[in-house]
């Protein structure tokens, strides 16, 4: 169900991107965890016991260790599994559980938004770096972004990214998981890892950050997330918009439809969607 790692761009053709798509998607959380609501099942079991046995699950070595963890890994691991696919599995249960644990922030971003802030980026200098929750699940606008995962595959439409930040430090160790692939024809994604130190990021010079190399991409105006300097570029721009500009949020509660399978459904979540409001610039 899941791949890993972020490398190469690698050109595609266009033909079959959708126009940027409508916010409040349904999410990875609900097709992993949501449908037989694992989630409530699970992640308040796995809370308890690594309470009890003093274990931290601030890292996904930490949360690794617990045996409701291997339990649930157990659930979702497929018969006929790839080699060394338990870590990347731990990876999706981790970044799954700590959005659980925070609330399920859900963050619907405006294309107009995403645009400005890689087109025009602020000036992070002597910007302190705060979150106002230790983890999110970012909805990227449709097929905006796009990156290569491993081997010869071919890019793939970057649905969203999973953040978790240390709660004692957001400036500190932050640990992303991209999304990529989900669509209609295929029951699954892509996932692509990545942990660096979030405040030593703001000193990245990347010129040429976001440029895709898929045919046409200046045209249709897309962007790559392929290198992991262009994630935490993007989070920092968005966590720093989200600080200055709290009256860009709008939230928007959850139809009242059921949790579903089907990939062109709504989430079943509340979400803020997340607005392009008049900036200064720098």
């Amino acid at each position: 169900m899941v791949k890993n790692r972020w490398l190469s761009r690698k050109a595609v053709g266009l033909g079959e991107m959708d126009k940027e798509g409508s916010g409040g998607r349904l999410t990875p959380f609900e097709m992993v965890f949501g449908v037989e609501r694992l989630a409530e099942e699970e992640f308040p079991a796995i809370a308890e016991e690594a309470r009890a046995r003093a274990i931290t699950v601030e890292r996904p070595s930490g949360f690794a260790q617990l045996e409701r963890v291997a339990a649930l890994l157990q659930r979702l691991l497929p018969e006929n599994v790839e080699p060394g696919a338990f870590e990347r599995y731990v990876e999706v249960a981790y970044h799954c559980f700590h959005f659980w644990k925070a609330g399920c922030p859900l963050l619907v971003l405006e294309a107009a938004l995403i645009r400005d802030l890689v087109e025009s980026p602020p000036d992070l200098r002597g910007w302190r770096i705060r979150s106002a929750s230790p983890a999110y699940y970012l909805e990227l606008p449709k097929n905006l972004f796009w990156a290569g995962i491993v081997g010869d595959a071919p890019p793939e439409p970057v649905e969203g990214i999973f953040l978790k930040l240390d709660p004692e430090d957001p400036a500190g160790e932050v640990r992303l998981l991209l999304v990529l692939g989900m669509r209609p024809q295929r029951y699954g994604f892509s996932a692509a890892g990545l942990a660096a130190d979030l405040g030593r990021a703001r000193d990245l010079d990347e010129p040429a950050a976001f440029r895709s190399d898929l045919p046409g991409a200046d045209l249709a105006k897309l962007y790559s997330l392929s290198r992991n300097s262009e994630g935490l570029l993007l989070v920092l721009r968005l966590l720093w918009y989200l600080g200055m500009y709290p009256e860009s949020l709008e939230r928007v509660k959850a139809g009242s439809g059921a949790v579903t399978e089907d990939l062109d459904a709504a989430t079943a979540l509340d979400y803020c969607k997340v607005r392009l409001i008049e900036r200064s610039r720098g």
